[in-house]
């Protein structure tokens, strides 16, 4: 049989109602639709704090606001993407382990004693069948950003990854909904699929 997760099956619905919004044709199949419904993300979670001057200003006084800020933010990013996201914290001030903000689709990881986050980031494509379905989002690309490239995952900046935090809590025009076109083009790059010309 050809049955399909909820996950598929709105995606494809999705990719239809933007064939009919849009003059721009998208192909769409099935396969395409099924790495997109389980896309997964790991977000360098200080690396993030860092590339927000509000936040980075914040961390200086009370670096849990700044992280239960960028949480908060993340939060109603999630809520209507179809994205996985682990935010992983060094385990500083006697943090450590999992908490989980939203099931299924946002974990917070903290490192353990003697660990750094980029070894958490490391260690999770280390133990994925599919490192390829992982996007690492960091602006050390020196570092962990060429190590995960290596190991097959997609890399997204800190500063692009909270552009489009800030563009889905801008009000959207009245011909708009759903994701922003921006974001529909960058999941076809990772994909491979080109918008038909």
């Amino acid at each position: 049989s050809s049955s399909s997760s909820p996950g598929v099956q709105e995606c494809l619905l999705y990719v239809k109602r933007q064939r009919r919004k849009s003059k721009t044709k998208f192909k769409a199949s099935r396969i395409w639709c099924t790495l997109f419904s389980m896309q997964k993300m790991i977000v360098d979670g200080y690396n993030v704090l860092h590339a927000d001057p509000e936040l980075k200003r914040m961390i200086r006084q009370d670096l849990q606001k700044a992280r239960r800020i960028l949480v908060r933010r993340l939060t109603d990013y999630l809520e209507e993407r179809r994205v996985q996201v682990t935010l992983v914290f060094d385990g500083r001030g006697g943090l450590t382990g999992v908490d989980v903000e939203i099931p299924g689709k946002l974990q917070i990881l903290y490192s353990a004693a003697g660990q750094t986050a980029d070894e958490l980031i490391v260690g999770m494509l280390e133990r994925s069948d599919s490192p390829r379905r992982f996007i690492v989002v960091t602006s050390d690309m020196a570092d962990i950003g060429r190590t995960a490239r290596a190991m097959g995952a997609g890399l997204l900046s800190s500063q692009d990854f909270l552009s489009r935090i800030q563009r889905a809590a801008t009000p959207p025009q009245e011909d708009a909904g759903g994701e922003t076109p921006g974001d529909l083009d960058y999941w076809l790059k990772q994909f491979g699929q080109e918008e038909d010309t």
